[in-house]
């Protein structure tokens, strides 16, 4: 059975969509059906039943994901183990990445990386960081990093960059006047936020907890997945929301909104590299490690 099959079907149980997963792979949709109809073929049962226009994975087809993701697991890490033979340092590093590293901290790093390191490939994928948890976990990624700490004894969280929230508000805001607002003031006005699942969210949750107050004490006016559509909604004037130091200080420069200072609050946070005890031990993992704690 090739690899590529294998990988076109768990594209398909992990999107649900025939044409999407023929987008993505350039192939045509009939190549992706009878691509999973070899497997049938091969297994002599039903993999996929599709209803409605959403497809449902089987028993036996729930068996065929999970053993799927293992074997490719696998074989990623023999290619890895194997490029490392070489003297020079080759191979290819999957790196999960929350908003707020994926936009402000990651590119520039990947940047110098590729200069020292042009034979390492580093692919990366994006979400919110509880996305980005189960992507580790399932092996999608080599290593994550997002604004939240992952406890657990499988895997390591090491602080590679210092951060912060700050409270932003539109240009023409009421509040836009001042140069620091207290949590009694920040309640009186309609709060942007970001999705479940978001690092911004919990710090910015976490300090509210520690004043005594929860987000039912105030105005949420809107929900976003990422930080660039909160501040755009709140440049709309569609409400103030924390987002994170590094892109509230680039939108104000912009003229987008006003930072606001709110001293009773403790949002400092860091962004970490987590990744399963014992990776280090691949040499190319190691090299791109040293170069983000460099």
């Amino acid at each position: 059975m090739k690899l590529n099959t294998l990988k076109i079907f768990i594209k398909l149980c992990d999107i649900g969509s025939y044409s999407q997963v023929a987008e993505e792979m350039n192939l045509t949709q009939p190549a992706v059906s009878m691509q999973v109809k070899s497997l049938e073929e091969y297994f002599e049962t039903e993999l996929i039943n599709k209803s409605k226009g959403t497809i449902h994975l089987t028993d036996a087809g729930k068996i065929l994901y999970r053993q799927s993701r293992e074997i490719l697991r696998r074989w990623d890490k023999a290619e890895l183990e194997i490029s490392q033979l070489s003297t020079k340092d080759t191979g290819r590093i999957k790196v999960g990445a929350s908003t707020i590293p994926g936009v402000y901290f990651l590119p520039g790093r990947l940047a110098d990386f590729r200069n020292d390191y042009s034979n390492i490939k580093v692919d990366v994928i994006s979400g919110d960081s509880q996305d980005m948890i189960e992507a580790l976990t399932l092996g999608k990624v080599d290593l994550i990093i997002i604004g939240k700490k992952l406890n657990s004894d499988k895997y390591l969280s090491e602080p590679v960059e210092d951060d912060q929230l700050k409270f932003i508000v539109g240009v023409n805001h009421p509040l836009a006047e001042s140069d620091k607002v207290g949590l009694s003031e920040i309640i009186k006005n309609d709060l942007v936020i970001r999705e479940e699942g978001s690092g911004t969210r919990k710090v910015m949750l976490d300090a509210f907890r520690e004043l005594g107050y929860s987000l039912k004490d105030f105005k949420v006016s809107y929900q976003f997945g990422s930080t660039e559509a909160v501040i755009s909604a709140v440049e709309a004037g569609l409400g103030t929301s924390f987002v994170s130091r590094m892109a509230a200080s680039k939108a104000e420069k912009s003229g987008r909104i006003k930072i606001i200072e709110t001293p009773e609050l403790n949002l400092s946070r860091h962004l970490y590299l987590i990744y399963e005890k014992g990776r280090l031990e691949e040499k190319i993992l190691k090299s791109f490690y040293n170069y983000l704690n460099g």
